[in-house]
Order: C-alpha cells, then sequence, then structure tokens
C-alpha cells in the first residue's frame, strides 16, 4: 500500500511539473510586451514617399485604366512625391521632352486631381547624346575604368558652365510642361557610371556619364559641377530654381557620401543643397550603417531614399522602419512605381504597351501603403521605447492629433504588445495588417484589424499599422505659408487655348475663303451669262 501511494505521488508530481512546464511555456509563448510611445519625443520631419516613374511609366498613361492606376497610387498609397528622368538631349526620347512630357504631366496632374500637391524630383541618367560638345569618352582611366565625362575647353578646363547651362535647359523643359520642379539630381547613382570595366568591347554604348569625387585627368568632380549647376539655377530661375540634391549616391554607406559631400562643403557649397539624397544598392543596410550616416549628416541636411526595390516584402518593411529610426530619413521612395512583369518586384505591374493590357498591384504596393497612407508631409518621428522581437516606428501629427504606428515581425514567432501611450486620449483608433507567407504571391494584405489599448496580437511575419486618433493640441497654430505660382511653369491649358485659337482662327479662314468662293463664283458665271446673251443680241 506504502508503495501503490508512493507511486502515486510519484506520479502526481510528474503531471504537476509537466502541466507547470507547459504552462510556463504557454505563458511565454505569449508574453505580452510593453512598449511606450513618447509623444514629447520627437525626431526628424516627414517629407513623404513616393517612386519613380521612368521606364514604362508612359504605359499606364494610355491604358483604358489608367485612371484605376492613378488610385492606386494618389489614393491607396497617397504617394507625394514623383522622381522622372530627365530627357533633355536623350536620343530619341527628347522628343517626349519636346512635346510636353505628356505622360509625366498625366501623373502630376493625376495627383493634384486627387488633392495632392506632389514634390517633384528630377534625375538625370547622364544619358545626354554623347555627340554634345561638353561631352567626353574616357577610354581607360588609371583603374582600368571606361566612362563618359565631362569635355575640356580649349584652355584645358572641364566644361563645367556648359553642362550648367544644359541641366537649366532640363529644367526648363518640364516648367514648358507645366511641371514644377522642386529638386534636381544632377546624377544618378553618380559613383556607380565610373566602374565600368570594357571587357565586351562595347564601351561607347554602354559606359554612363562619370562625375569623381574630385577632378584629375580623367574625368571632372561632382562638386566642381553641382556647383556651376547651382549658380546657373539661380541666375536663370532666382527664387524658383530647384534645389540640387547632394550626391544622389548608390549605396548608403558612410565613407561613399564623404567622399562626395565633404568636397562640397569644404568648397563653400555646405548652404547650396538642403537634401542628401541616396540609394540602398550595395550597402550593409543594417541598423550600424543606417547610425553611421546619421552621424555625419542628421540635423544639418534632411535625408532622402530616393529609390530601392526589394522582393522580400517583410523584410523590406523592417529596413524601411529602421531607415527612418536609425538614419532618421524623411522621405522614401521606391524604385519601380509602374513597370512590366517583373515576379513581383515592383509596385503596379502591367503587361505590356498595348492600352488594353492588364494592370496589378504587387506586394510591396502594400507594404509602401503601411508607411506612406496615414503618415503624411509634416508628421514626426517620436521615441518609442520598444523591448519588443518586432520593429516599431511611429510617427505623429503636427497638431498632435494624430498618432500612426507602425510594427513589423520579421521573425518566425507571434507577439503581444501593449502601447502605453502615457496620458494621451484615445477618440477612435483604427489599423491595418499584412500578413507573409512563403511565397510571396500568396500574402494577406491590407486586412482591417482592431487596435486595443490592453493587448494587439501581431503575427510572425506581418506588418501592421495602427492609426490613433487623439484631441489636437489647443495651442497649435498651423504655420501656412503663401506660395506663389512659379512664373517659370507654364499652364498646359493655357497652351490647349492658344493651339485651339489656332485650329479656330485657321477654321474660320477656311470658311471665309469657302463662303467667298461660294458667293463669288455664281455672281461670275450670272455676269458671264450675261454677257454671253448680250453679245447674241
Amino acid at each position: 500500500m506504502r508503495k501503490l501511494s508512493k507511486a502515486f505521488s510519484l506520479a502526481l508530481s510528474l503531471v504537476l511539473a509537466v502541466a507547470l512546464s507547459l504552462s510556463y511555456l504557454c505563458i511565454n509563448a505569449f508574453a505580452e510586451t510593453f512598449v511606450t510611445i513618447d509623444l514629447d519625443s520627437t525626431y526628424q520631419t516627414i517629407d513623404g514617399f513616393g517612386a519613380s516613374y521612368t521606364w514604362y511609366g508612359d504605359w499606364l498613361t494610355t491604358n483604358v485604366n489608367a485612371e484605376t492606376g492613378y488610385d492606386w497610387i494618389f489614393c491607396d498609397t497617397e504617394f507625394n512625391i514623383l522622381r522622372f528622368r530627365d530627357l533633355n538631349h536623350v536620343g530619341d526620347e527628347y522628343q517626349n521632352a519636346l512635346d510636353g512630357y505628356q505622360a509625366y504631366y498625366s501623373y502630376y496632374s493625376a495627383a493634384v486631381e486627387r488633392g495632392i500637391e506632389p514634390i517633384v524630383l528630377i534625375t538625370s541618367w547622364g544619358q545626354y547624346d554623347r555627340d554634345l560638345d561638353f561631352v567626353a569618352f574616357t577610354e581607360l582611366d588609371d583603374n582600368g575604368y571606361t566612362y563618359y565625362t565631362l569635355a575640356k575647353d580649349e584652355n584645358g578646363e572641364y566644361m563645367y558652365d556648359e553642362l550648367a547651362q544644359f541641366c537649366v535647359e532640363s529644367v526648363q523643359l518640364f516648367f514648358d510642361a507645366g511641371i514644377p520642379v522642386d529638386y534636381f539630381s544632377i546624377s544618378n547613382e553618380t559613383e556607380l557610371q565610373g566602374l565600368q570595366i570594357d571587357e565586351n568591347g562595347n564601351a561607347r554604348d554602354e559606359a554612363g556619364f562619370y562625375f569623381g569625387a574630385d577632378e584629375d585627368e580623367y574625368h571632372c568632380a561632382y562638386w566642381k559641377a553641382h556647383l556651376a549647376v547651382y549658380e546657373a539655377f539661380q541666375e536663370a530661375f532666382g527664387e524658383y530654381a530647384p534645389s540640387i540634391t547632394g550626391a544622389e549616391v548608390m549605396a548608403d554607406t558612410a565613407s561613399r557620401l564623404e567622399a562626395y559631400i565633404t568636397p562640397l562643403i569644404e568648397n563653400g557649397g555646405a548652404d547650396t543643397f538642403e537634401v542628401i539624397a541616396h540609394h540602398l544598392y550595395g550597402s550593409d543596410n543594417t541598423k550600424s550603417s543606417y547610425s553611421a550616416v546619421a552621424d555625419l549628416y542628421y540635423g544639418d541636411y534632411t535625408l532622402w531614399q530616393t529609390e530601392w526595390y526589394y522582393n522580400e516584402y517583410i523584410n523590406h518593411a523592417e529596413k524601411m522602419a529602421n531607415e527612418f529610426i536609425y538614419e532618421g530619413i524623411s522621405a522614401y521612395l521606391y524604385w519601380n512605381g509602374v513597370w512590366i512583369a517583373d515576379t513581383g518586384n515592383c509596385l503596379i505591374e502591367i503587361d505590356s504597351s498595348s492600352e488594353n493590357a492588364s494592370i496589378s498591384r504587387n506586394g510591396n504596393h502594400y507594404i509602401m501603403m503601411h508607411f506612406s497612407k496615414y503618415v503624411k508631409n509634416g508628421y514626426k518621428r517620436v521615441d518609442v521605447g520598444n523591448d519588443s522581437d518586432s520593429t516599431i516606428v511611429a510617427f505623429k501629427a503636427p497638431d498632435d492629433s494624430r498618432l500612426v504606428i507602425i510594427v513589423v515581425n520579421n521573425t518566425d514567432d507571434d507577439d503581444e504588445i501593449t502601447f502605453d501611450l502615457g496620458d494621451a486620449t484615445v477618440t477612435d483608433s483604427f489599423g491595418y495588417q499584412t500578413i507573409g507567407n512563403e511565397n510571396r504571391f500568396k500574402y494577406s494584405y491590407w486586412n482591417e484589424v482592431s487596435y486595443s489599448e490592453v493587448r494587439n496580437y501581431i503575427p510572425a511575419q506581418s506588418v501592421t499599422t495602427f492609426v490613433i486618433d487623439m484631441p489636437a493640441n489647443p495651442d497649435y497654430v498651423e504655420v501656412t505659408v503663401e506660395k506663389e505660382a512659379n512664373p517659370f511653369v507654364k499652364t498646359p491649358s493655357s497652351n490647349d487655348i492658344d493651339v485651339w485659337s489656332i485650329v479656330v482662327i485657321a477654321c474660320g479662314i477656311v470658311a471665309v475663303v469657302v463662303i467667298a468662293i461660294v458667293l463669288i463664283v455664281p455672281t461670275k458665271k450670272k455676269k458671264s451669262s450675261t454677257e454671253d446673251t448680250n453679245t447674241q443680241e
């Protein structure tokens, strides 16, 4: 009996031990994490979000579903930054510029019609016609690279002023098309253009246009070109001159940016730019690499990420959030806003140039939407005390009336988070969630979820946007700046009127001629007939 009792006790102990262990595992598996949002601690001001509409972007403008596409861009994602390509003297595409950049204007006007005042960034890919006077070819430099660069004048000086006047013409072409230009980048991925080694004998066909960090016998210097273009813009457009971005480099690497920005600052160009632009290709894209860039420039200049694409959607969202948190960027632009079929890489996919081609939204359209739809121009990033495994970034409206929290759970475990908003009063709230899948074409996008002041369930491999409304700050005074119309920007409608005026005048002239013929010819015939009758008599 004692043996039985002892065995029973042992079994009961084991059962209890297992039960306690399971309870512990369950509790920790869904352990609640408290995340503190400090609404009084703010960082950078947000300029906005957008994408590039360059190659294939014109296909959407002539598609039967163009308005649907514009709704996806300006009503779904609510993009407010448009990046276009400079086509001044770029082969056959130059005609697009001469014809008034009709495709670009379609995007611009579609944004305006939907209540968005777009910020326009024009980037030069350096694809100017190679027979232009200021363009020269470098067969092999001292590192064995092949590229185009500025030509030298009769005094052996690089032709910076000629390039500057060319850039003035580029901007004026956009102004003539009715498109204001807010920012201008004189070179896309500046450093990349000088890294081609011509192994296949295609140098003159494929070589890029290169601005070096400094000047030598083989190539011109970026900083000298920047200063020349700045001076030309000021002389040509005065207060309406576009702001030149500081070296739109390919890699978000502190040393790469420093190589181009430091000579510009040291040679009197510190006040010639406000925004430093960069892409994310070829860089580490880690918290530390972002922080290294912030250590150099955050607070002195505004930082923009102006081009990147990434097929791992949740991972992409995490990197976006970390760019805002650790580098302090104020704008984030995706690369290919509209593109041909490319395994889900672009935001909007279009099958062909046919007006009846199908269009569709891909995964990164929704990833961008998680940030861009509710985080508006003028919002500020606020401090987040985060001990969870998820990446969390938050922004508030200028008048404190709205808080937007974006939670990216790029792990394989679910998370449960309670947000501590201090003494803030929540008047309304809602949210949306995208849940990942091993197959990126089977994600579950933009599902409605509720925000809870108690506990919020965050699935593994997900992006969640919470929008929380609060009472506005009664002491907030909105700063309104009267924006004068740019006198250099033509109004396309007035251009259209001029065209129609010509047509009307031409039609009037034709009508007068026809009427004259109708009246005069019978009269002549009648007169002739009378004369014949008189002769016969």
